[in-house]
């Protein structure tokens, strides 16, 4: 009897082990595979020397017209694809299919990384730093940066830009949109030192609030050095490492709170708890050594020198789905509180006392009511989690009460305001300016700062909202602007 129990066990592991995280690889590809995308019905495979689509998931494969040279990163403007590639960036209107070339950026190097901030063209060229484009590439200015080493990735992180730069181990950010750049003091992490530097190799951001850097040295096979995460826009670095059997990382890819890393000879990785732990995820992955890394929906795809592997990973988001407010759960009659789930969701079912109130493809909401308020992410057609709930109490005070309160902790003057706005409080962070409608036509970071003064550049006139985090806090009030 025992024995039969043991095996029903092994078998019921077994079969959950070949139903659940096994990577298969896509056939009729046996190409060195260097990076990946999705455009519409479109996958997209990136080569030393061009590009392969498939419009059936990868079971057939075609060759794209107009790029014979590498296509080393994706990014997307509105229904125009950009591909980075030798000398140029090159763009695409029909998913993939087909390439022309934009005006040459810089002559005889790689063009590496292409990133889309705000409403700039970044470029992390293989030699001479990062350029932008503020026309949609038909020009190109080099930027500030003082790094003009290898760029090895440029990410967004609200309203900043960071990038990374190989042979050098350098790291900057920037304010503004990738024009100019200045180095944070990366306390922690062994980079830009004369000697014994580590290159970060990627750059990833989880949740629009942390900043995950990936160390591989080019060229120096001991140097490697893992994984770091920053909370403070890379001040400061904490390496987290716990069962990574190979430290290598060439590749990083985020959805909700599901880390993934691919490494240099480990296979991949993930972890579920910011870093703490990784758990390894190479069940059917027969070549260790990732390329790139890249999630759509809940496909996660593998590039390797052999070809493209992709993997089903809904069940490693079931039950990591979170919702959090950002601010006290307590509020006065007639004010809110911003709730946030995490990103990367494709829609978003908003839930007050298990009753739907809103479907959007937002991961913001701002409860009024009380009760209990909850959310299901979506994450493709097939797959959805469900995060935890967050109790909201309104109390009966009226708004006279709740201005007299605010008065202690933030300052606003002029209100009415013509345009220029001093806030005063103790440690600001964020200020955020809403119209009524809930668009939000303001967004900017502070480094702690105790008085501000801004000329937000909004055309709205009329009553608005702002929202200003503080350490203390977050405080809303009322905004009268006059443009006039």
């Amino acid at each position: 009897m025992t024995k039969n129990i043991f095996f029903s066990i092994s078998f019921m592991l077994l079969l959950k082990s070949s139903l659940f995280g096994q990577w298969t690889q896509l056939p009729n590809l046996s190409q060195n595979i260097i990076s990946i995308y999705v455009s519409n019905n479109n996958l997209l495979a990136g080569t030393d020397s061009g590009i392969y689509y498939s419009s059936d998931n990868g079971d057939t494969w075609n060759t794209s017209s107009g790029i014979s040279t590498t296509a080393k990163s994706f990014s997307k403007d509105g229904n125009k694809l950009l591909v980075s590639s030798y000398e140029k960036l090159l763009q695409s209107t029909n998913d993939g299919v087909s390439w022309s070339a934009l005006p040459t950026i810089y002559t005889f190097q790689n063009v590496n990384n292409v990133l889309i901030s705000n409403t700039n063209y970044l470029v992390g060229m293989n030699g001479s730093g990062v350029w932008f484009s503020e026309d949609k590439g038909s020009s190109w200015v080099q930027s500030s940066t003082s790094q003009q080493g290898p760029n090895s990735a440029i990410v967004t992180k609200k309203n900043k830009t960071f990038s990374s730069f190989q042979s050098s181990g350098y790291f900057q950010a920037s304010n503004d949109n990738g024009q100019t750049w200045y180095s944070p003091s990366c306390n922690g992490i062994k980079i830009g030192m004369s000697s014994s530097f580590q290159d970060i190799s990627c750059l990833a951001v989880k949740n629009d609030s942390i900043l995950i850097a990936g160390t591989k040295n080019y060229g120096i096979a001991s140097q490697y050095d893992g994984v770091y995460f920053s909370y403070d826009d890379g001040n400061n670095w904490t390496k987290k490492t716990n069962g990574i059997t190979t430290t290598a990382i060439n590749s990083i890819e985020v959805i909700g709170n599901l880390i993934f890393i691919g490494t240099n000879g480990g296979g991949v990785f993930y972890s579920s708890d910011d870093g703490n732990n990784w758990t390894a995820l190479n069940n059917g992955l027969s070549n260790s050594t990732i390329n790139k890394l890249y999630i759509n929906g809940s496909t996660l795809y593998a590039g390797v020198s052999t070809g493209l592997f992709k993997i089903d990973i809904c069940y490693l988001l079931k039950n990591t789905s979170s919702l959090n407010a950002k601010s006290s759960t307590t509020i006065l009659s007639g004010d809110s509180v911003k709730l946030v789930a995490n990103n990367n969701g494709l829609n978003y079912q908003w839930f007050l006392n298990n009753t739907l109130i809103s479907s959007t493809n937002i991961n913001e909401f701002f409860a009024k009511t009380n009760g209990k308020y909850k959310v299901v992410i979506s994450y493709s057609a097939g797959c959805s989690d469900t995060s935890n709930t967050v109790t909201i109490v309104v109390n009966s005070a009226t708004k006279i009460n709740q201005t007299i309160s605010l008065s202690n902790f933030l300052k606003l003057y002029p209100n009415p305001s013509n345009g220029i706005l001093n806030i005063k409080s103790e440690s600001i962070k964020n200020v955020k300016i809403y119209s009524l409608q809930g668009s939000l036509l303001y967004n900017g970071d502070f480094e702690n700062i105790d008085v501000i003064s801004l000329q937000p550049n909004i055309s709205n006139s009329g009553l608005l909202l702002i929202e200003v985090t503080t350490t203390n806090g977050v405080f809303r009030n009322k905004l009268i602007l006059n443009n006039n």
